[in-house]
């Protein structure tokens, strides 16, 4: 049996009855199938929809277990502002618009996004 989840509009697939310990979680982006976590799945469709480039989810399930847990995401106009460590730095925040990277503090990204939201979203 094969179950089936949603994500950022991906079919995430998991085969059951596998009798692995750990769970296999598998999707196709951009022709190519992928496995890992479920999280590090989800990653790999964060990564592919906001930038179109390819992460393998052995590569994110790495950087997990180096205790980066502590990300910080805010939905801000409907933009995701997000920083990696933000109790090591105010200043680390990002967003991709467009495919292009915008880096600054969280009250400049949302000022950003005050004055330019129209031309952003067209």
């Amino acid at each position: 049996m094969t179950r089936r989840l949603f994500h950022r509009g991906y079919a995430i697939e998991k085969t059951e009855g596998s009798g692995d310990v750990t769970e296999e979680y598998r999707a196709r982006l951009g022709g190519k199938v992928i496995s890992g976590s479920l999280q590090a799945v989800k990653k790999s469709i964060e990564w592919w929809a906001d930038t179109s480039t390819l992460v393998d989810p052995a590569d994110l399930e790495e950087e997990d277990t180096d205790g980066a847990g502590t990300r910080q995401v805010e939905e801000y106009k409907g933009f995701r502002i997000m920083n990696d460590n933000p109790d090591k730095d105010s200043k680390g925040w990002y967003m991709i618009v467009r495919g292009n990277l915008m880096k600054g503090s969280l009250p400049a990204l949302k000022q950003f996004i005050d004055k330019n939201a129209e031309q952003l979203r067209a």
